[in-house]
């Protein structure tokens, strides 16, 4: 009985064997090319405090009276960047559109209650196709009409840059 089940045992082993072509697996070994993020260039006001508050994807910046965040996300989903910089989804702010040396940018104002009273805040954000990089100035709404030059002076300054 022993030998019967061994006998059908290779019976059933090698009745896969024939010459059915010879067939070769070619694996991927390729890892995706991941590219870094430009430089994001913004000229401070000099009363920009020498002490920030700096996390992984961006800096807050203390100036005199108001405060700027410069922030570097991943691209591709406008949504998800408008509501992580404003924390309005697009349907609830009026986002204007335009070019800026060659990539989207986006613009933004709305308002927020403060701790010390309401706030203005306008955003700027640039779309390479890859990351945005968003430059976001807030101040209290009572100081926010004599900032306006100084806000102007920061977005015009901004641009992207590759090192290399």
């Amino acid at each position: 009985m022993k030998k019967l089940v061994v006998l059908m045992g290779l019976i059933l082993l090698l009745s896969g064997c024939a010459n059915g072509g010879v067939f070769e697996t070619v694996e991927d070994v390729y890892a995706p090319v991941t590219e870094s993020p430009k430089k994001l260039s913004v000229r401070l006001p000099d009363s920009a405090a020498v002490t920030t508050v700096a996390g992984n994807s961006g800096t807050l910046y203390v100036c005199d009276g108001f405060t700027v965040a410069v922030e570097t996300l991943a691209g591709g989903d406008l949504q998800r960047t408008v509501k992580s910089v404003t924390g309005f989804s697009l349907d609830r702010l009026t986002v204007m559109e335009r070019e800026k040396d060659g990539v989207s940018a986006y613009r933004c104002v709305w308002t927020a209650a403060g701790e010390g009273g309401d706030q203005i805040a306008r955003s700027l954000i640039l779309d390479d196709g890859k990351f945005h990089y968003a430059v976001t100035v807030m101040a209290p709404a009572e100081k926010a009409a004599a900032l306006e030059n100084a806000w102007q002076e920061i977005f015009s300054s901004v641009t992207l840059r590759t090192d290399g």
